[in-house]
């Protein structure tokens, strides 16, 4: 629980701040998502954030937060869970005209962990909204994220 609550946080600062670049078209996204969780599979946090950062609408300090808290939570979790070993693509829903959720699942040694990244159309292109990543696998079956 204590993923999901911190991760949670992540989302509510992703959604307030600043100017991002944009992705030009609904088909840029998955390629950069697909990015994302090759890095997160090479178990390469740093790179996966660095890869989002320019699309985010966070500033630089509180992105740097979201990713030392993934760090610390990762390496509190490292032997629960155990080391990464790939990552899968789950699915891609739009939702209206202006809002895409991507969800990937981060394989490791005993466990999955849902990754959910939420774009939304601007009027000069898409920008990630907001992302999470949890320990709670249940929502991949009822839809709840």
């Amino acid at each position: 629980m204590l993923i999901r609550a911190l991760f949670l946080a992540t989302i509510t600062f992703l959604a307030t701040s600043s100017v991002a670049d944009t992705l030009k078209s609904e088909e840029d996204l998955h390629p950069l998502t697909e990015s994302v969780m090759g890095k997160v599979a090479a178990n390469d946090l740093n790179a996966a954030f660095m890869l989002m950062q320019p699309y985010g609408v966070i500033t630089d300090s509180e992105f740097q937060s979201a990713l030392l808290n993934s760090k610390a939570q990762r390496e509190q979790y490292g032997t629960r869970y155990g080391k990464t070993i790939g990552a899968e693509f789950i699915s891609q829903t739009k939702v209206g005209a202006s809002l895409v959720r991507i969800l990937y699942i981060e394989k490791t040694e005993k466990h999955v962990l849902p990754w959910t990244f939420y774009f939304y159309k601007t009027p000069k292109g898409w920008v990630l909204n907001s992302f999470a990543w949890s320990d709670q696998v249940q929502f991949l079956f009822f839809g709840k994220q």
